[in-house]
């Protein structure tokens, strides 16, 4: 049996996900523009910028270069997995799990719950959650001063990356459950219209 799941209704629409993908790299791209020249914060603004251009580079990729309307299984987990990692390096170099943004780590593998193969979804929550554990005990400080400033308990701190990995299980749990259903729901209506053509 193939690691990857190859049905044709396990595929993301590329022009769909372009598009998600742009948004969420003009909100990077303002939120560390606004923090480091409107607030004056210091944190390591070259290799944030550094690492926003390689999902720029990626989205150019699926533009010019990737031809197909749909993004394969294993299509979609690469570019997939490159978003969790671009995401998960910005927040590395802003603060780390007690960074805010970090609910966004949890995007990529709800967004292709629903339209991947299981196989694919469980690579995804399991790379999430490693790069959440990871997060926990290593990362810069917040943005300066910003950092200076913001001390919590150990239970609040630990507290944040549990809550986020719960979450991260039950949102892809209910996502893979409705998507099955509407799979199935498409390859029977599909069936119905083979017999319907023959006849």
């Amino acid at each position: 049996m193939k690691f990857f799941e190859t049905s044709k209704y396990y595929t993301l629409k590329k022009s769909t996900y372009i598009n998600l993908r742009w948004i969420g790299i003009i909100g990077q791209l303002f939120s560390v523009y606004f923090v480091f020249f409107f607030l004056k914060f210091e944190f390591d603004f070259i290799y944030s910028n550094l690492i926003i251009l390689l999902g720029i580079l990626s989205n150019f990729y699926l533009v010019f270069i990737y031809q197909k309307t749909q993004l394969s299984d294993r299509s979609a987990l690469l570019f997939l997995l490159i978003d969790i990692f671009q995401l998960g390096t910005l927040l590395y170099l802003t603060g780390g799990i007690i960074n805010p943004f970090v609910i966004f780590l949890l995007i990529p593998s709800i967004f292709s719950s629903s339209n991947l193969g299981i196989r694919t979804n469980l690579l995804l929550v399991l790379t999430t959650i490693l790069i959440i554990v990871f997060l926990t005990f290593y990362s810069k400080g917040l943005p300066s001063p910003l950092g200076d400033h913001f001390h919590v308990s150990p239970y609040y701190f630990y507290s944040v990356p549990i809550a986020l990995i719960i979450a991260c299980v039950f949102l892809n749990y209910f996502a893979i459950i409705f998507g099955s259903e509407s799979r199935i729901r498409k390859e029977a209506l599909n069936k119905m219209e083979e017999i319907m053509a023959k006849e």
